[in-house]
């Protein structure tokens, strides 16, 4: 069980949603894409944590599948209580920054943890049906968990994504994942559940909003489960560019207070 688990988390090897699973074929073979995302919140920890998170992506598609490896940047400031874990900020404690006092800030910057995706469609939406997509992901531990970075330790997680056209510009989305965690010395995470539900909308012209709900289980014992609202804006443009804008809402202490994003692809 453990081996047929690991090869497809390696197979379907994010946060935002990945695209239909209809677009795979529909598209040009490359896809290149990178955003800026700001994200600042106190975790439940009585300091605040700004945080700069900027992934550079490159996908591949094929008929029935995508591949894609997302290199990302990250700089965060913080009193040591905070760890990405998973390419999203978690209150863990761990750091060199977990034994100076809430008062002193600091900040660290560098490579953050790669991360490996992938999808195959199972199902496409054709008259009465729906799509229906395998996704997992696989996260190589390359950021330093000294600076509170990563945890030093690999990730893997596999998923199913939903989608369905109600009506004309209007389909529904639904995701679920479930990810096995990698515990570092001396700490012990949970593995996490993840659900989102929201829709698309195509608005005139060539601009489309979506809108997601997304909940979690707390991957550490006595903190809030992470619960936010967010809503991504795109235009595309000519020669396969698409631009985006987003703005997410935490709703619970386990989330961030505001999450701001702005980004590009270019298909080729």
């Amino acid at each position: 069980m453990k081996i047929l688990l690991t090869l497809v988390c390696i197979l379907a090897a994010a946060g935002v949603r990945a695209e239909p699973p209809q677009e795979a074929a529909e598209a040009k073979d490359w896809k290149f894409s990178s955003s800026v995302n700001y994200d600042t919140g106190k975790y439940g920890t009585p300091d605040r944590t700004n945080s700069l998170y900027i992934p550079f992506t490159l996908k591949r598609y094929y008929s029935e599948a995508g591949l894609s490896v997302t290199v990302p940047y990250l700089r965060q400031s913080s009193s040591g209580q905070v760890t990405w874990v998973g390419g999203k900020p978690v209150h863990v404690g761990m750091g060199k920054g977990a034994a100076v006092p809430s008062s002193a800030t600091s900040s660290e910057s560098g490579l953050g943890d790669i991360m490996l995706r992938g999808t195959y469609a199972l199902m496409r939406d054709e008259p009465g049906s729906f799509d229906l997509g395998l996704a997992g992901k696989l996260k190589l531990p390359t950021a330093d968990e000294n600076k509170g970075l990563g945890t030093g330790k690999a990730d893997a997680g596999a998923g199913l994504e939903f989608a369905k056209e109600v009506s004309p510009g209007w389909t529904l989305l639904a995701d679920g994942y479930y990810t096995v965690i990698g515990d570092p010395s001396g700490v012990d995470l949970n593995n996490q559940l993840s659900l989102d539900a929201g829709f698309y909308r195509t608005l005139s012209g060539n601009m489309g909003l979506t809108v997601l709900f997304e909940t979690q289980n707390s991957i550490v014992d006595g903190n809030a489960d992470p619960r936010s609202v967010g809503g991504t804006l795109s235009y595309s443009a000519q020669d396969g560019l698409e631009f985006s804008g987003g703005l997410t809402l935490g709703l619970s202490d386990g989330s961030p207070d505001v999450g701001l994003s702005a980004g590009f692809s270019r298909k080729f």
